[in-house]
């Protein structure tokens, strides 16, 4: 785990600050926290160094070396909240505090997520020197719309809690798939016998999800054409919903020349009601369906494969769960497909066999889905990844 400095300055959003070390702390980083003279009005270092386990720092004390020492104990510098004075200051090389000058003297990666009002964020000497950090390499996590403290509705929120822990392990990670296009997808589909009643399973979406966001961490450009799902949706990733099998062969179609990399995670409905009454249907004694077989997405994506990387998915019995994995990556034209067993769908906890065509075979094993999809990835970074 990481080495964070996390510097927080005059916000009213500062009280996100304490939750972010908590969840960090949470996750196995080490946290120091550095402060802002004026941020002390809104929250003591007291709460800091409870929170955090260190000490948390305002000005050098008995350390007149502390804003080169502390930069250089850290993997990562994050600010958040960045008031829109600090981010000008670090912008415009002013340092003229310990928060400031650490900043100056940081040389490792950098990550400001402002908070303010949506006019002075707006403004265009601001904006100017967002262009002006960006152009250095620092990470910029764009605050969110809504109701700011002023009343006024607009830009200026800080970022969730969820995206800042996302952006930091981002942050954290190499990048070997800058460049590459990933397309994942997630969940299940539906088919509808009526309005109301359908044919679906019990897919969450976690792990395409969780997929999609450590690809993302590692470079990618990721798109996610998703069915239903009731995992929580990745940040920063562009999401493209579809609701029946045929919709999601369609969008996949419509796709898979822009992708370097497919990963066919979703849990699609086999078989669809051949027809589909109007209305609702009145409860009956016995009701009789007639299925018709859907399109095979991935069995089309391995015929029409070119240049893509295909990833499959199997979920199977755990007696053959090998055997039947293996049979589905040579009849599809599949790259690399990840086998799981049946008790996988729905869990939080992980485990299967990743298997390349090359007949290589790793078995995965994690305490929850989004380890899992890392794990994943960087073995898919080895072998794809000149």
């Amino acid at each position: 785990m990481a080495k964070i400095l996390l510097g927080v300055s005059s916000s009213i959003a500062i009280y996100k600050a304490c939750e972010l070390v908590r969840e960090l702390i949470k996750s196995g980083h080490e946290v120091k926290v550095v402060m802002s003279p004026f941020s002390e009005r809104f929250i003591s270092r007291l709460t800091f160094e409870a929170l955090s386990g260190n000490k948390a720092y305002v000005d050098w004390e008995d350390d007149p070396l502390l804003h080169i020492n502390l930069p250089r104990w850290s993997d990562l510098f994050v600010i958040a909240p960045c008031s829109i004075n600090t981010l000008s200051k670090i912008a415009l090389g002013i340092g003229d505090n310990l928060l400031t000058t650490c900043a100056l003297s940081h040389k490792g990666k950098l990550l400001l997520a402002p908070a303010g009002n949506v006019e002075m964020y707006k403004n265009p000497a601001v904006q100017e020197n967002i262009k002006r950090l960006r152009e250095r390499g620092v990470i910029l996590v764009e605050p969110e719309e809504g109701r700011l403290i002023c009343q006024e509705e607009g830009q200026g929120r800080l970022a969730s809690i969820q995206r800042l822990l996302d952006w930091i392990e981002y942050a954290l990670r190499p990048k070997p798939l800058e460049g590459k296009r990933v397309l994942i997808t997630a969940g299940a589909t539906r088919e509808f016998i009526d309005r109301v009643r359908f044919i679906s399973n019990l897919s969450s979406g976690l792990m395409g999800f969780s997929l999609a966001r450590v690809f993302r961490w590692y470079g990618a450009q990721v798109k996610v054409i998703a069915g239903f799902t009731t995992a929580e949706e990745p940040p920063e990733v562009e999401i493209l919903r579809v609701l029946s099998t045929k919709e999601m062969y369609e969008k996949v179609m419509d796709l898979k020349d822009w992708a370097d990399i497919i990963v066919m995670n979703s849990a699609v409905a086999d078989y669809r009601p051949l027809e589909t009454y109007e209305g609702k249907l009145k409860k009956q004694e016995r009701l009789t369906l007639e299925l018709v077989k859907n399109p095979d997405i991935l069995a089309e994506l391995g015929r029409l494969k070119k240049d893509y990387v295909l990833i499959g998915f199997a979920l199977e019995e755990r007696q053959k769960l090998q055997e039947n994995a293996l049979k589905k990556l040579q009849g599809k034209n599949l790259d690399v497909i990840v086998a799981n067993p049946l008790e996988s769908m729905g869990s939080e906890q992980y485990e299967g066999i990743i298997l390349f065509k090359e007949g290589k075979a790793i078995n995965l094993k994690a305490s929850n889905k989004l380890q899992a999809s890392e794990l994943m990835v960087k073995e898919l970074v080895k072998a794809i990844v000149p």
